[in-house]
């Protein structure tokens, strides 16, 4: 039996098996609990449901990045309760489908490569929020981790993994005034002794999941900026509302 006769038997298996799975166990919207269509561009969220998320307006960037003391902010989506977008960073942190915290992150690096491109020419890495040890390793990942694993399959950041470290172990800020999350998160984080900052010759966005007072990552931000002398930046999946 020649070689290509061999690949064609072995595709329409291949294609037989992935029909059965899928008539079997359908992929469903985490948001909307339909069978996702054959078509659809990720196997999470239905395309059109997707599309309809609220988007936060670009007015609301420089309020924010006052706030955190950012010198660049960027967030896609506004993060309400029982909101779509809620559901998918629920099922990315509290599920472990990291995968999603890929996908989001491939969209919010093809919203900073479309329009935010000139912005970030002096920016060159991606720092993700760390977790406490304790926290990790209950977890078992860094759901900030793929989200800058998602931006870099569109843009070219390398990700400063290890590079800070959470020395404090944070109660939740759940419940917390703006002045409580302050002082619950204030010297939560310290560089790591490993990282020599003379290296560092270009700017840092900071990423995390969902920015809700700003307290976690205003604090990332004042440490790198009392430890480097580049610019620091923000970026988040979502904005609380």
């Amino acid at each position: 039996m020649s070689n290509n006769i061999k690949d064609i038997i072995s595709n329409k298996s291949t294609a037989l098996f992935n029909d059965v799975v899928d008539f079997l166990y359908p992929k469903i919207c985490i948001v909307s609990d339909l069978r996702i269509p054959e078509e659809n561009s990720n196997d999470f969220v239905i395309d059109r449901i997707l599309q309809s998320f609220e988007i936060i307006n670009e007015d609301e960037f420089s309020f924010m990045r006052s706030k955190i003391n950012a010198d660049f902010f960027f967030s896609k989506y506004a993060f309400r309760h029982e909101s779509g977008i809620q559901s998918l960073i629920h099922y990315l942190k509290y599920r472990g489908f990291t995968k999603i915290g890929t996908f989001l992150g491939s969209i919010i690096g093809t919203e900073l490569k479309l329009h935010h491109s000139e912005k970030l020419k002096g920016y060159n890495y991606l720092l993700p929020v760390p977790l406490h040890s304790g926290k990790l390793r209950e977890r078992g990942f860094n759901q900030s981790m793929y989200i800058c694993k998602g931006i870099v399959e569109v843009l070219p950041f390398e990700i400063l993994n290890e590079n800070i470290i959470r020395v404090k172990n944070t109660k939740s800020q759940t419940g917390l005034s703006f002045e409580e999350r302050i002082a619950n998160v204030r010297d939560a984080f310290d560089l790591n002794p490993k990282l020599k900052t003379s290296e560092l010759k270009s700017g840092i966005l900071v990423v995390d999941d969902v920015i809700t007072t700003g307290s976690t990552i205003k604090e990332v931000i004042r440490m790198l900026k009392q430890d480097t002398s580049v610019s620091v930046g923000a970026v988040t999946i979502g904005l609380a509302k």
